[in-house]
């Protein structure tokens, strides 16, 4: 179950799935600035912070819009354990060298 499923029908309803799919699409461009502003050293965790938050607002409201939070919770599981097995993979590696 998504949170806050209502709120993101009730935007849907008022501002239309193509435009929330546009506000999702700026916020995660807004992220990316404020991670390389923050690589080249004139950024902030605040702002950082912050954009985590839309984008993380926004990605939810994404799964409810396409209707497909199972499937990114299973692929989302899936990635992890990929990936928790290539850093054993490199942490055994490394201490063989």
């Amino acid at each position: 179950m998504i949170e806050n499923a209502d709120l993101y029908k009730r935007l849907i309803l008022q501002y239309g799935k193509e435009m929330q799919i546009v506000v999702a699409i700026e916020e995660l461009a807004e992220l990316q600035k404020e991670l390389t502003k923050w690589l080249r050293g004139i950024g902030s965790i605040e702002h950082i912070a912050e954009e985590l938050a839309d984008a993380g607002i926004m990605l939810q409201q994404l799964e409810f819009i396409f209707a497909c939070t199972d499937e990114v919770i299973d692929t989302r599981y899936k990635k992890l354990e990929r990936i928790e097995k290539l850093v054993e993979l490199d942490e055994n590696d490394t201490r063989d060298e």
